[in-house]
């Protein structure tokens, strides 16, 4: 009851992967055809990282200084759930200027993460100004997307189109998570006195929610 009380979110997490495996026929030949996986990505890493952060047998180092070091999980997970986004959008997107400024996003993004690991060490610590940069590319990525219909004369309020709800969610959350990630890792003090970690889960909730809505909403015809 404590880990359900403390990770409520993992619950939402491995309702949101039933519910996208449920609909899957929806969406299996879409640009979305990939997304239980990275659910299921996300949710199993956040398993592991649970696991390796409370339990000292569990670790990825011999080293015990590291036993309950899970950052390198989440430095993974990053690289992969943000190209898989960015390829999305890329591949949805019509116009050609927004389709080569997300190329160019995505040299950004891999720049960011390289250059970070200069100075930071990917092993001990997220690389959270990489992870800033990335989350706002993406959410550029979002504009370009509802900007692009918007040019081609469709309703961007499309409420049966899957796509619009990943888009919602996805926009919401990454509009603010990065502000209060770098606060986690740099004002430490902020993070506790205003309980940002509550925040974060909330926002958490509210973005796989969405998904939930998108999956259960959507018509296979209606998705773009």
């Amino acid at each position: 009851m404590s880990f359900i009380k403390d990770n409520y979110y993992m619950l939402v997490y491995a309702i949101t992967l039933f519910v996208s495996l449920a609909s899957y026929k929806k969406y299996y030949d879409t640009a979305l055809k990939y997304f239980p996986i990275i659910i299921a990505y996300t949710f199993f890493n956040e398993v592991l990282g649970y696991l390796v952060r409370t339990y000292d047998e569990i670790s990825f180092f011999q080293n015990v200084k590291y036993s309950n070091f899970n950052d390198v999980i989440y430095n993974i997970y990053a690289l992969i759930f943000f190209a898989f986004f960015y390829h999305v959008y890329w591949q949805l997107i019509r116009n050609k200027r927004y389709k080569n400024y997300i190329i160019s996003f995505f040299i950004i993004f891999l720049t960011a993460y390289i250059v970070s690991t200069f100075f930071q060490n990917p092993l001990e610590t997220n690389l959270y100004y990489a992870l800033a940069i990335s989350s706002w590319l993406l959410v550029t990525c979002i504009i370009f997307y509802f900007k692009d219909k918007k040019e081609l004369d469709e309703d961007i309020l499309q409420v049966h189109n899957l796509m619009f709800w990943v888009s919602l969610a996805l926009l919401i959350f990454y509009s603010i998570f990065p502000v209060i990630y770098v606060i986690g890792y740099t004002q430490y003090e902020i993070w506790v006195q205003y309980e940002l970690r509550s925040i974060l889960n909330v926002l958490i909730v509210v973005m796989y929610s969405l998904f939930i809505f998108g999956f259960l909403k959507s018509r296979k015809l209606a998705f773009r």
